[in-house]
Formats: C-alpha cells, sequence, structure tokens
C-alpha cells in the first residue's frame, strides 16, 4: 500500500459523508468531514501498521529460564478522534498528530503471544506544513484532492515510519509459556 492508498481511503471517506458538492454543505458539514477524515486515519493504521517489539523474559518454572521468545510483531487497535475545524493547516494536522498518539495501543497480544500494553506512539514531529500543500496544488487540476490528501498522508506515514514510535520500555508478559520480563518497541512500519 501506499499514500496513495491511504489518500485514497481518507477521500472515500470524505465522498460518503459529505459528498462532493458545495452547494449542499451545512453548517455541520465542517464536523463530518473531520469525523470522515479520522475514520480514514483510524481505517488505514489499523490495517497497515506493524510494531516490531524486543522482549526479555523469565519463564516461571522449578528452575526459571531465559523465554526463548525475544521478538514479536504487533497490530494496533483504538482510534484517532475527529479534529476540530480548524482555520489553519499547521494547527490541524498538529490535532491528527496529537490524537494519534493518543488514540492508539498495541494490540492485545502479538503475534508470538506476547502481551505488551503499551502505546506505539510518542513522539510528535509530522514535518508537513501548509506550504507543501501549496506548492503541490496547480490551479488547473480539476479535482485536486488525490494529490494533496497524499502530501498530508505521505507526511503522516513518513513520522510512523520514522521518529513516532514510543521506545520506552514496559513490562511485558507471555501467558503460554509462562512468562514475565520487560519489552520495548524498535520499529514501527505502516505501508
Amino acid at each position: 500500500m501506499s499514500k496513495s492508498a491511504f489518500a485514497q481511503t481518507i477521500i472515500a471517506k470524505l465522498k460518503g459523508s459529505i459528498g462532493t458538492s458545495g452547494k449542499d454543505y451545512t453548517s455541520g458539514s465542517a464536523s463530518a468531514a473531520m469525523s470522515a477524515v479520522a475514520a480514514g486515519i483510524t481505517e488505514y493504521l489499523i490495517a497497515h501498521t506493524t510494531v516490531s517489539i524486543v522482549y526479555s523474559g523469565i519463564v516461571a518454572s522449578a528452575y526459571p529460564y531465559p523465554d526463548p521468545v525475544v521478538t514479536d510483531t504487533f497490530k494496533i487497535v483504538g482510534n484517532c478522534a475527529p479534529p476540530s475545524p480548524s482555520n489553519g493547516f499547521d494547527s490541524w494536522i498538529k490535532q491528527i498528530e496529537n490524537n494519534i498518539i493518543a488514540g492508539f495501543q498495541l494490540a492485545p497480544t502479538g503475534n508470538a503471544g506476547v502481551v505488551f500494553p503499551q502505546k506505539p506512539f510518542l513522539n510528535p514531529k509530522i514535518t508537513t506544513v501548509q506550504g507543501n500543500l501549496k506548492s503541490t496544488h496547480d490551479v488547473g487540476d480539476t479535482d485536486p484532492q488525490q494529490k494533496v490528501w497524499e502530501v498530508v498522508c505521505g507526511g503522516i506515514m513518513d513520522w510512523i515510519n520514522g521518529i513516532a514510535k514510543n521506545t520506552m520500555p514496559g513490562g511485558a508478559s507471555r501467558p503460554s509459556a509462562p512468562s514475565s520480563g520487560t519489552a520495548s518497541i524498535t520499529k514501527i512500519t505502516i505501508t
């Protein structure tokens, strides 16, 4: 998948929510649009984000030993709350960033059975600014949505694939061993 598919997800949610004809917009259209954007972000992030962790656990037995499972991968769960309608892009994208950080956590169990109740995103810094959108837009475009949303989505993806990850270690376990110990996030990938 890609920033193109991410943009298409958001555009489809917007079209389904508020349509494409400005003459049909009402006083509630801005809030409906923000809910649609948040729903598109949520859907795409849950479907396309993988979080890799390292795990260091001790198996509880008569003779405790290190858990042989030392890595795991997780999906994420949660949602991006809708941002408030805003008069400026830079404050709007900051709301999106904050809502992503606050709204998601690791799935209850990783692929290898590790349980690590951690927030995947911590560090802010989506670098997309309004100037990026202006330089993308061509006044001759009949429908600039795809190009503009690709810039927004690309910025979110670059951030998630880059510095967004929460690397703070925390308590973790693998109930099927049973083991307990600590884990930390090593990488987040959104495709």
